[in-house]
Formats: C-alpha cells, sequence, structure tokens
C-alpha cells in the first residue's frame, strides 16, 4: 500500500535522511503501512522510488538556519497533508579517528548536523505539535553514546547528547501530550561504513592511537556482515510508535531510551558507584538544608 492509497486520516510522519540505509527502510515500512510519508534528502533524486510509491519528497539540509527550517516545516512538511504526527530524526553520519586527530571544524561540523540540527528541526515542528496537542519525536541515536567506543568518540559524544536532550523534552513537552524518544542503535547492515557517512580526519593518524585506527578498520572490514537487519528494526520502531491504546486518548508513553547493550553497561556503572560511594561524602555545605524543589532537581 503507498500513500495515495493511505486513509486520508493515517498518521503522517516525516524522516530525515531517506536516501540509504535507516531512513529509507523507516521510509519504505511506513508506506507499506499506509502511513503518509514525508521523505528528505539533501539530494532529491534519491528519493525518486519513495515519490513513486507515494511518498511526498523535499530537499532538506538539517543543517540549515532555523529561519528555513522554519520555512521548510509550514511551506512544504506540514503543507503537504495539513499536519505532521511523527518526526524521525535521522540524519547523520559518523566522524572516525581518535578525538585529538579530529580537527575543531571537524567537531564542529559533527555537532552541528548530529546534535543541533535535530534540535532546530524539531523547534520548528514543535509549535505545531503544541498547537494539536500530539505528537512524537523520535532520534536515532547510537550504543555509542554507552560504550564510549575509541575511535568515534565525538559521534559517541554527540549521540550521548542527543539522549539526553531527548529524555528532557520527554519531561517538557509531556503536558501537550508530546512524546519523546530516543533510539540507540548498534551495528546494522546499511553503507554507513562505507560511504561518505563515514569521515576520516582530515589531518591523519597520529602514531600510538592502535585502538581508535582498529576501531575504523574493523568497522569497514564488517560492513554488510553486521547482525542487524534495518528493514526488521524499522518493523519494530513502527510498532512501537502506532501500538494502541485504550481509550480515551492520550497514546501509551513511549520508553525514553532503548538500546540492546544498556543493561550490561549500567551494571558496570552500578558496580563502580557501589564501590565509590563514600568518597564524595562531607563536601556538603555546612547549614540549612533546601528542600523546596521536592527532590526534582
Amino acid at each position: 500500500m503507498s500513500s495515495t492509497d493511505a486513509n486520508a486520516n493515517s498518521p503522517v510522519v516525516l524522516i530525515t535522511g531517506c536516501s540509504t540505509g535507516f531512513g529509507r527502510s523507516l521510509a519504505l515500512n511506513a508506506l507499506s503501512r499506509g502511513l503518509r510519508v514525508i521523505a528528505t534528502a539533501r539530494r532529491l533524486s534519491t528519493l525518486d522510488d519513495l515519490r513513486d510509491k507515494g511518498a511526498k519528497v523535499f530537499t532538506l539540509d538539517v543543517n540549515a538556519k532555523r529561519e528555513a527550517l522554519n520555512e521548510f516545516a509550514t511551506k512544504e512538511a506540514i503543507a503537504a497533508f495539513g499536519q505532521v504526527d511523527i518526526l524521525i530524526n535521522n540524519a547523520g553520519y559518523l566522524l572516525a579517528g581518535a578525538i585529538e586527530e579530529d580537527t575543531e571544524e571537524e567537531i564542529r561540523a559533527q555537532f552541528d548536523t548530529n546534535f543541533f540540527a535535530v534540535i532546530n528541526l524539531t523547534c520548528s515542528l514543535l509549535p505545531h505539535f503544541r498547537q494539536r496537542r500530539t505528537g512524537a519525536i523520535v532520534n536515532i541515536s547510537s550504543q555509542g553514546a554507552y560504550l564510549a567506543i575509541p575511535g568515534c568518540g565525538i559521534y559517541s559524544a554527540t549521540k550521548a547528547a542527543l539522549d539526553c536532550i531527548t529524555e528532557v523534552w520527554s519531561k517538557e513537552l509531556a503536558p501537550f501530550n508530546i512524546r519523546a524518544v530516543s533510539l540507540g542503535l548498534g551495528a546494522f547492515r546499511t553503507a554507513v561504513a562505507t560511504s561518505s557517512n563515514t569521515i576520516k580526519p582530515q589531518r591523519g593518524e597520529i602514531e600510538g592511537y592502535d585502538s581508535a585506527h582498529d576501531f575504523l578498520r574493523i568497522f569497514q572490514e564488517r560492513a554488510g556482515q553486521e547482525l542487524g537487519d534495518p528493514d526488521k528494526a524499522a518493523k519494530k520502531i513502527f510498532d512501537l510508535l502506532l501500538s494502541p491504546s485504550p481509550p480515551p486518548p492520550p497514546p501509551p508513553p513511549l520508553p525514553l531510551r532503548f538500546a540492546i547493550e544498556y543493561t550490561r553497561i549500567l551494571k558496570e556503572r552500578l558496580k563502580d558507584i557501589e564501590e565509590w560511594k563514600e568518597f564524595p561524602v562531607g563536601v556538603n555545605a555546612e547549614g540549612p538544608v533546601f528542600e523546596g524543589s521536592g527532590g526534582k532537581f
């Protein structure tokens, strides 16, 4: 079933970065469910087949200024079907290399695309979501946010920041019935490892950073052999987003974060906390304790 066959009342999903990989899998799964799909990419020609299947397609540079994104949101995205119900922030890339090898310009560019662009595009749609008092924000994150992998430290940092901002959104936007979830994806069979979506530092390698250099070598050698299937993951994601809720609305809450490795990593961190729990004792100021926040802050 294509978007042209979809029910006029079916949810509208806006997905960034649909030219390849997860974005394309998400768009195709949404179309197969009869959802109304807005697919975006930097090059419109990469979206021809999605247009043929019924998607509305647009050129979008997620790094555009917020004013330009505001115009895109109102004049193109919302105008396409009269509404947007789900925003999936998928566009991004991976900056490889040891942190010392990455230049200041490369680091800023990585944060611009993977973090600040998500904030700007999401904020351009939030007035629409708030006015309608409904909406869902899905941020495609990475297990690197918790694994802190040598060789893609800056990328991992952008995803950790994205996880945090998503959790904040889930709290700030709850009164408007707007949901937010961060999806910490692992290794999937996409073209990210062998395409322009993985960038090496321009200044080259610094001798001795063996673990960082091994990451990129292994990452590229295993391309196409990863365990994850993006099409199966896309189905799971929409199963989550579209899960039925008992009447009356609102829809069921979304988990704050999803990732396979979180349990193991959190257990390790809890072990460290337990071992060092006495170390910070004795650093509070003397005097009365302010309890006006009710433990919220």
